[in-house]
């Protein structure tokens, strides 16, 4: 018996993105070029990175709105370290263990206060915002110069490939792969179900939010890097956009849905999106417009495929119970 066909949302995804990467390269043939392809991806990889954890936390069903902060002030201390110790490496691990210690920070107020994921984030995001503005114009006056480790991260390629394309695609499997990726589901779905099933939901979440801090800090180097220099506000532009990456991946904010390889397709519909709109020299305003329409009709049909799913999982179930009972009703007999 051949398998039913199943049209699911990452087909939808990859269709947009074929449909996207073929239109606007009709209006500008260098569209097509493996050297703006690979420029526009770039651009684009720090989000993918942090959007990446973010996925994670969302499947959970948690946020973390101070992840452009923890990456800025991770970034400025690490190339502050860097710069007045004489080690890169120095630098790197500072960088990697103030990402792990907001992470922790965070983790332990939403875990084991129980504080409300959105609102404790909120305020962490001002506090190391805060932070990261004292230190850095304290030091520094308004930027922090990068590292040689950052700038490999940032600016150099492999196989000529950029670098930070490697990096994300490592995450990205590493992520994928986890063993708990399970209870994560199970917590977003139903936490309390989860915990008296004997799951240490305390651990799980504050293991997460960690985990989030330090690949933070890794983008922080990767944007770093890639710049040049860092500034306490760097990525602030980035918050919405990691945000809109998990949703339109698939991410469903209540918890419960979400997948590593739905967010990669969302990281690509939005790159192939600014850049084909950027290639056809489209104003600030109307690519923020495009965004916005992009992101409604995506969770419109992200509903209706998941309600389809649901109608579809509830006549299987239905039939299975139906033949089921026929099948004790003729033993019976």
């Amino acid at each position: 018996m051949k398998k039913k066909f199943k049209f699911t949302y990452n087909m939808a995804l990859f269709t947009i993105c074929v449909v996207l990467f073929v239109i606007f390269g009709c209006f500008n043939r260098n569209f097509f070029t493996f050297n703006y392809i690979m420029d526009m991806l770039k651009l684009n990889t720090e989000i993918g990175i942090m959007a990446l954890p973010l996925t994670l936390l969302i499947i959970m069903g948690c946020i973390d709105f101070s992840l452009c902060s923890v990456l800025s002030l991770s970034a400025s201390l690490g190339g502050i370290v860097a710069v007045t110790s004489g080690s890169a490496v120095v630098g790197l691990l500072v960088a990697l263990i103030v990402g792990v210690a907001c992470g922790m920070f965070n983790g332990l107020m939403v875990s084991s206060l129980k504080l409300p994921p959105l609102i404790t984030t909120l305020a962490t995001m001002y506090l190391y915002k805060g932070i990261a503005k004292g230190v850095t114009l304290a030091s520094w006056g308004t930027n922090v110069a990068t590292t040689p480790i950052a700038t490999a991260l940032g600016a150099t390629n492999i196989l000529g490939i950029p670098t930070q394309l490697w990096l994300i695609a490592v995450l990205a499997i590493v992520l994928s792969k986890t063993v708990y990726g399970r209870t994560l589901y199970a917590i977003g779905l139903n936490e309390n179900a989860t915990r008296f099933a004997g799951i240490n939901v305390v651990k799980i979440k504050f293991f997460t939010y960690m985990l989030a801090g330090l690949i933070f800090s890794l983008a922080g180097q990767v944007l770093m890097g890639r710049f040049s220099t860092m500034q306490y506000d760097s990525a602030d532009s980035y918050q919405m956009q990691v945000i809109i990456v998990c949703v339109l991946g698939g991410a469903d904010m209540n918890g419960g849905r979400g997948t590593i390889g739905g967010t990669l397709l969302g990281t690509l519909v939005i790159a192939i999106l600014k850049g084909g709109m950027n290639a056809v020299a489209l104003p600030q305003t109307q690519q923020k417009i495009i965004l916005g329409v992009v992101l409604l009709i995506s969770l419109i049909t992200f509903q209706i495929i998941a309600e389809h799913d649901l109608k579809a999982k509830g006549r299987a179930r239905m039939e299975a119970a139906a033949a089921e009972h026929a099948a004790k009703i003729a033993k019976q007999g």
